[in-house]
């Protein structure tokens, strides 16, 4: 999963989906009124076309980019050109905003947890005056709750809503995605700052949690940040393509777009954190250790002082020939143990 084709570098070339999902590519087109909705699948370009008409809204959506010729031929319909498709097609690109006469195209990637396992993918955006085409690269149904709105019998979000509605209801999607990425990031960090905090239960594998967790950061990061100054595009967009009384939307979507960063930072905060509170936690271990060391070497001390004075060749040593001087050294060299001990204790050394 984690090898990528070569990237599309020459301009003579066709462009070629250089991803890792191998998802089928297949169309859905939703035509949507205030008092009608419809559903089809197809992959004929001519037959999108002709369900687009002004009396709709009319979202086609694309699952999967294995079929590069079909995406190519179904963005040049829209106006689109090569150089666009190969954005699309040339996964790992950051966030992009580019507004045409008669559209608005967005590249962007869009990063979930599913199941265990967090799955970073691009999502392609083609925004028109009643139409939207968005392509991902799987089946996942990263927009599947927008999709259920618009089916229900009011569709009373959508009543009366045009496409740049659509748009801002998907891009508020995919900023969600992102806000539950980073508040799991800030949940695992506090679990691993009350960890670091339990001095007695620190596990030798927190410093590689913590290096994961740093990774994962820099990996949002690196997402989040283009999409803060290409978002700001969407506010100064042609009124024709985005109409005023939506634009509050936009403004809402940049705000929680703003606090997800701002929540970011603290993480990164925090994790500098844990690191000084990890290595300040090794080094109250080795203390405790040597401490521990310590007192045991001051218990032994005078003990083995003892043992070196009577371990003397000396002749004439009272101790040697006394009857009870065997028994004598052992009483004394225990008191002296207990009596060291209980200093040491007194004074809460131990």
């Amino acid at each position: 999963m984690s090898h990528h084709r070569r990237k599309n570098r020459h301009w003579n070339e066709l462009p070629v989906y250089t991803g890792q999902f191998q998802t089928k590519t297949h169309i859905r087109v939703l035509n949507y009124s205030q008092h009608d909705f419809l559903e089809k699948e197809t992959i004929e370009i001519t037959e999108i076309q002709s369900l687009i008409n002004e009396n709709y809204v009319t979202w086609i959506r694309v699952s999967g980019m294995t079929n590069a010729g079909l995406i190519i031929d179904l963005i040049k319909s829209f106006g689109l050109n090569e150089l666009d498709a190969r954005d699309i097609l040339t996964t790992q690109h950051i966030m992009s905003i580019e507004e045409y006469e008669k559209n608005i195209f967005i590249v962007m990637p869009v990063t979930y947890t599913a199941g265990e396992q967090k799955i970073t993918e691009q999502v392609a955006l083609i925004t028109g005056k009643n139409y939207l085409v968005s392509i991902q690269e799987s089946e996942h149904p990263l927009f599947e709750s927008i999709c259920g709105e618009i089916k229900n019998d009011k569709y009373l979000k959508f009543n009366n809503r045009k496409s740049d509605f659509l748009m801002a209801s998907i891009l508020n999607e995919v900023v969600t995605y992102y806000g539950d990425e980073v508040v799991l990031l800030e949940d695992n960090l506090e679990d691993l700052e009350d960890q670091l905090l339990d001095i007695k239960q620190i596990h030798s594998d927190l410093i590689t949690e913590i290096q994961e967790k740093r990774r994962e950061m820099i990996h949002l990061r690196k997402l989040l940040f283009p999409f803060k100054e290409q978002f700001s595009k969407l506010l100064r967009v042609d009124p024709g393509l985005i109409h005023q009384q939506e634009v509050p939307y936009f403004k809402d979507i940049y705000d929680q777009l703003l606090y997800i960063l701002q929540n970011l930072e603290s993480c990164r905060e925090i994790l500098s954190s844990l690191v000084d509170l990890y290595l300040s936690n090794n080094d109250v271990k080795m203390n405790v250790v040597m401490k521990q060391l310590t007192l045991v070497a001051t218990i032994f001390i005078p003990l083995t002082f003892l043992v070196g004075v009577w371990g003397m060749n000396f002749k004439f040593m009272p101790e040697l020939d006394w009857r009870y001087g065997y028994l004598f050294a052992w009483v004394l060299m225990a008191g002296i143990g207990a009596f060291v001990w209980w200093y040491l204790k007194r004074k809460d050394w131990i």
